[in-house]
């Protein structure tokens, strides 16, 4: 099965995946320490808490909380209403019945209304306190941070003996295959395959040919 960072991957060296296997490690190399230079220096004097994504989002929920009603039934559990539904939040669970605050472990809508209740003026720093850390930018940087150096000459390598007296028979080619080798990355069972639509050379419109168009001309 192949993931959205795999094929994320396969476009980036889309080319350079025919040059040979030591270029196209140095290819690899080079082109993730750049991505990882780049991320890094995006946040690394940013002003919010947050990543800005996750900015948006908690200013979003912020918003749409501020127009709900939560009153207090328990220790850290309320009871959330607005737009016609009912909700009830857990603070100290970090819980919510509408699955949003235990899924994306993000305070909801509902959970934002009940942190104003409980916190009052306080309610704006309360909410990291109840969001994860892996949304902070301190720790996306952490982990980007890992430095990639280019492997340096083949002159200064220091390989152990066995490693060079060890015999690599070539890959195994089949026989029984003739032609040239596959590029294209057979499609998934479950992955749809691409329909191609039938479009009318006169009316320019999809959906038949032009021997059937109604504009054409007839006999």
């Amino acid at each position: 099965m192949m993931t959205n960072a795999a094929e994320m991957v396969n476009s980036m060296f889309n080319i350079e995946r025919e040059f040979p296997i030591t270029a196209l490690l140095d290819s690899i190399n080079r082109r993730f320490a750049e991505k990882f230079h780049e991320r890094r220096m995006e946040f690394i004097d940013s002003p919010t808490i947050f990543v800005p994504s996750m900015e948006k989002k908690v200013s979003k929920f912020v918003n749409l909380g501020n127009k709900l009603l939560a009153h207090q039934i328990a220790n850290y559990k309320f009871s959330v209403i607005g737009h016609g539904s009912i909700a009830t939040v857990d603070l100290q669970r970090r819980s919510c019945t509408c699955r949003v605050f235990d899924l994306d472990k993000l305070p909801c809508p509902h959970a934002m209304a009940a942190l104003r209740v409980q916190y009052c003026e306080d309610f704006g720093r309360r909410i990291y306190d109840y969001s994860p850390a892996y949304y902070r930018v301190e720790n996306y940087i952490i982990v980007y941070c890992e430095e990639m150096n280019p492997v340096p000459s083949e002159e200064c390598w220091e390989v152990p003996r066995e490693i060079l007296e060890r015999e690599i028979p070539p890959p195994y080619v089949d026989p029984s295959k003739p032609g040239r080798r596959r590029t294209k990355r057979r499609r998934g069972i479950r992955e749809s395959l691409a329909t191609r639509k039938n479009k009318c050379s006169i009316c320019k419109t999809d959906g038949h040919k032009k021997t059937i168009c109604p504009n054409g001309i007839g006999p």
